[in-house]
């Protein structure tokens, strides 16, 4: 028999093998094929089975792997199922598919993929032959298996990120390779953020070959510490840098020339002081006394109107610098610009107006040490020439302590906001075991250090001598002379018909008594308390906390008249003057009676300095943003309509003026807020700066027109009486000259 086919023994014909089985020539049987191979029926040998099959032994045909199997040789017995990240479709496969990125495959044998984003939310995605959704969208990076959402200024062009191969952007900073939280920084051109060569056409090959930068590795040079707000010794704070306030090298061959010009205006009041004291210049001194008295009203009104511009300006520029550090978002660019025209003055902060000064002194200590050290010297040098003064006789001593009180009134919230800075620290990294906490105004200063415990001490003991104990000294010494001001002050509540008698013999009280309106109340200055001849209130140094206040706010009176014409009555002292009391017989000059008296000092000022104080260094007690909007926000509509309804003030200057500052704060306050509540686009904000500085200009305008004219003739008054004092001192000189023997005036004069 030919190959393929058997006999029997004894057997006539050849007959052919079945499927399975096989045979060579001559055989007398046919043998089964073994495992992996197959064969028809006669055939001379068993074929291997094709990838993708498989068979057992005695198999006529191969069988194909099923969906989910696969068989990548020839010639097996059986199929291997798909491993984790494969897949097959379809049978007879003779390898798995790899899952594409985006899907995954989590078991063995899988027929499909699965899509990340249907099954584990569309931040996830896969790399290829992906078991697991193991990656995250490039908005996203990988923490722990979570896709956790980048924060602003991480690199997003790139996927496949983890917590530990995050870029960070310039303008941002992280503190570790295992921070989840990113920064931005206050100075952005000192964060360079994550830096790479360009000639890389494809970043991901970064992120496999390079970690990513964190800590003072994201500052520029010179630039240290968290969030690189810290210059580097040989380094200053340049805030007039052409990319934004940097690091640089301290070079005085390249500090800016109005820092030279500083200099040289110390130097030049430094050598004026000098000459001054050398040659005494006693002429020029009696010339100019003589000149601030006879002009002390006028000199005396223009002293308050610059006052309350100085407090508005300091205060909005206080309270924006405070809702910054509070979390807020900055004041519109032209506003922080047209703000930044005061900063430094009225913040207390001169030598910081000036670039590369930071170089000669550095850091927040030397700052509090330097402020609170220089006015305790000064209100030292102060106390001591007043003392030295009234020992020697001076009767002018009081004057000392009078400009003591006046910078005290302008400086006291500036010092204040920075003793309570003391107290307010940023922590970086939360919970996270890079958990830092540094001083908010210095944060090269550690709020877990001994140091910092040594300057918390300080600062407590400051805020007891200026926030506290300034104001409290003022209310103690203006209610010690609330007596004094209901014995010279003025009264009011005299009705017409009481004093119509009265008019017959003092003349100078009808006019008094013809007032149909309040304007004469308003005109008529408080000031006369001061200049009444009591001796103690003349000579008082708190008259800047009593001088332009109404009477009405200073003191509660009684006057007594003649018992035939009326009973004595309480009344207020607001109309009639005490020196226009009636002197007829029907009645006597005004005076304190018997019995009980409502002793009210004036405290507007000290109101209005708790309102200053409560809206820069009170703001420092709120540990959030939400805490700062609700406690100015009442502070400024309190104070505001205390002063609306009061009107505290003698002239419609000061009150229009007092006014606007109020209205001032709180506009800037609500601007902020809406900033905060994302209103508005930068674009529109923008605008709203532009339209809130023509605001307040219209306002002020608006507010002062009725009382340019009042202002005007102040200031005529001061120019009238130096042109008096000068028409004076040249008559004078005049007279000198004509005694001089062959010295013809004429020819002088002609000549001149």
């Amino acid at each position: 028999c030919v190959s393929g086919t058997y006999s029997d023994a004894a057997s006539s014909a050849c007959t052919k093998c079945d499927g399975g089985t096989w045979s060579n020539a001559s055989a007398a049987a046919c043998v089964s094929c073994v495992a992996g191979k197959s064969s028809g029926s006669g055939a001379s040998e068993c074929s291997n089975c094709d990838a993708g099959k498989f068979s057992g032994g005695g198999a006529a045909t191969c069988s194909s792997c099923a969906a989910g199997n696969y068989q990548s040789k020839s010639g097996q017995s059986s199929c291997k199922s798909c491993t984790q990240g494969r897949y097959s479709s379809s049978t007879g496969a003779s390898s798995c598919q790899e899952a594409a990125p985006g899907y995954y495959c989590a078991d063995v044998g899988m027929t499909t993929s699965y899509s990340c984003s249907s099954d584990e939310g569309g931040e996830y995605t896969s790399s290829n032959g992906a078991s697991t959704c193991d990656k995250c969208v490039s908005s996203y990076y990988m923490n722990a298996g979570e896709c956790v959402k980048k924060e602003n200024g991480v690199d997003s062009s790139v996927g496949d990120t983890t917590l530990s191969t995050m870029w960070i952007t310039q303008g941002f900073y992280r503190l570790s390779s295992t921070s989840t939280h990113v920064y931005e920084c206050p100075y952005p051109a000192n964060c360079v953020g994550q830096r790479y060569d360009d000639s890389y056409m494809n970043k991901s090959s970064l992120y496999m070959n390079r970690s990513s930068l964190v800590g003072d590795e994201l500052c520029s040079k010179g630039s240290e510490g968290p969030l690189c707000t810290v210059c580097s010794p040989g380094y200053f704070m340049d805030t007039h840098h052409d990319g934004g306030a940097k690091c640089v090298e301290c070079d005085t061959t390249k500090l800016p020339w109005s820092t030279w010009a500083m200099v040289a205006l110390f130097v030049v009041a430094a050598l004026a002081g000098l000459a001054a004291a050398v040659f005494k210049l006693q002429d020029a001194r009696k010339r100019f006394r003589g000149f601030v008295r006879s002009n002390h009203d006028s000199l005396g009104r223009l002293s308050d109107t610059f006052t309350v511009a100085w407090v508005t300006m300091q205060t909005l520029v206080l309270v924006v610098q405070n809702h910054k550090d509070s979390g807020g978002e900055d004041a519109p660019n032209l506003y922080m610009d047209w703000l930044s025209n005061f900063d430094g003055i009225v913040t207390f902060e001169f030598l910081a107006i000036f670039p590369g000064t930071d170089c000669l002194y550095k850091g927040y200590i030397w700052s509090l040490m330097g402020k609170t050290l220089a006015a305790m010297a000064f209100t030292a040098i102060c106390l001591a020439l007043y003392y030295y003064k009234k020992r020697s006789g001076d009767k002018m001593a009081w004057r000392v302590l009078k400009k003591l009180v006046w910078v005290s009134k302008l400086l006291l919230p500036a010092i204040s906001l920075t003793i309570s800075r003391t107290f307010r620290c940023n922590v970086y990294d939360e919970d996270e075991s890079t958990e830092i906490k540094v001083l908010l105004v210095d944060q090269s200063v550690d709020c877990d250090s001994s140091d910092y415990q040594l300057i918390f001490v300080y600062a407590i003991i400051m805020v007891v001598l200026f926030p506290v104990g300034v104001p409290l000294i003022w209310l103690i010494k203006l209610h010690a002379l609330r007596e004094r001001f209901e014995a010279t002050g003025k009264v009011q509540g005299v009705t017409r018909e009481t004093l119509k008698d009265a008019t017959a013999s003092d003349s100078d009280l009808a006019p008094h008594l013809n007032d149909k309106n309040d304007d004469h109340d308003r005109a008529s200055s408080s000031k006369m308390v001061v200049d009444m001849e009591d001796p103690v209130l003349s000579d008082s140094p708190l008259q800047s906390l009593f001088r332009g206040i109404k009477p009405r706010y200073a003191a509660y009176y009684e006057v007594r008249l003649d018992a035939t014409q009326v009973s004595s009555r309480h009344i207020r002292p607001h109309h009639i003057h005490a020196s226009h009391a009636p002197t007829s017989t029907h009645a006597r000059t005004a005076e304190p009676t018997a019995g009980p008296h409502r002793h009210a000092p004036p405290l507007t000022q000290v109101f209005d300095m708790t309102r200053r104080l409560a809206l820069t260094c009170g703001t420092m007690v709120a540990d959030s943003l939400a805490g700062f909007v609700l406690f100015s926000l009442s502070v400024a509509m309190l104070s505001l309509l205390a002063h609306t309804q009061l009107l505290p003030f003698d002239t419609h200057l000061m009150d229009n003026m007092n006014s606007v500052a109020h209205w001032q704060v709180l506009i800037a306050l609500v601007v902020l807020l809406i900033r905060d509540a994302s209103m508005f686009e930068d674009t529109e904000y923008e605008i709203v700066g532009l339209v809130l500085i023509a605001t307040n200009l219209l306002m002020l305008c608006m507010l002062l027109i009725p009382v340019v004219p009042q202002l005007r003739a102040e200031i005529n008054k001061v120019i009238d009486g130096g042109k008096t004092a000068m028409t004076k001192r040249r008559r004078q000189t005049m007279a000198q000259l004509s005694s001089i023997p062959g010295v013809h005036v004429s020819h002088l004069i002609k000549r001149h």
